[in-house]
């Protein structure tokens, strides 16, 4: 199978802290390496290790409490869709996961997974036009690029649209709060995971 190069962390179980399935327990697969480089970027992707795609599911296996039933694999980054991750996502699924993949979707995802989710972050390069959510973030972008992510998110085909604030940022918070008063058929999320002290 493909070799897939790991990040900080790798492989653990924690709690969904972001967007529609918040809260949710789940297996996080974390890869290295990101293309975008957002200055304001809370995720440390650096490459630790080359890893086989059996061996990520047989870490996933281990960290999966045996008492989930139809648990989720979420594989983020960084950004995945870097790597090969079919492999992986298809032996994930043969072993009873349900698969979501967090991406900036500047390319297409190829694999069928059961969740897609989209944070744009350089306007004009969405590519994968179809999520189940899409998330911007206010304080990782100037104020015309928040717009013209907005523009073309709403061009997407997603179920759910979100803007997210950065943890703890005020201005931030503000901005998000302004936007869904203009935007009433966005939500807003939260990075949960940070007041829950969770990974």
């Amino acid at each position: 199978m493909t070799d897939l190069r790991l990040a900080a962390e790798g492989v653990f179980w924690t709690i969904q802290g972001e967007g529609h399935l918040a809260g949710c327990p789940m297996a996080f697969v974390r890869l290295a390496g990101c293309d975008v480089g957002c200055a304001g970027c809370d995720t440390d992707y650096r490459f630790v290790e080359s890893v086989a795609s059996d061996e990520v599911v047989e870490r996933v296996l281990k960290v999966t409490p045996d008492s989930v039933v139809s648990p989720w694999a979420w594989i983020t980054g960084g950004e995945p869709t870097l790597q090969s991750i079919a492999p992986l996502c298809r032996a994930l699924q043969a072993r009873g996961y349900r698969v979501a993949v967090a991406s900036a979707g500047e390319r297409p995802l190829t694999p069928p997974v059961e969740w897609v989710s989209l944070s744009p972050h350089r306007p004009g390069r969405l590519r994968q036009r179809f999520g189940h959510e899409l998330k911007i973030v206010p304080g990782l972008h100037t104020e015309s690029d928040l717009d013209a992510l907005r523009a073309e998110a709403e061009t997407a085909d997603v179920w759910f649209r979100y803007v997210q604030p950065l943890a703890g940022d005020i201005d931030s918070l503000e901005k998000c709060l302004a936007f869904i008063n203009d935007n009433p058929n966005w939500c807003l999320s939260e990075q949960h995971h940070k007041r829950w002290r969770v990974p």
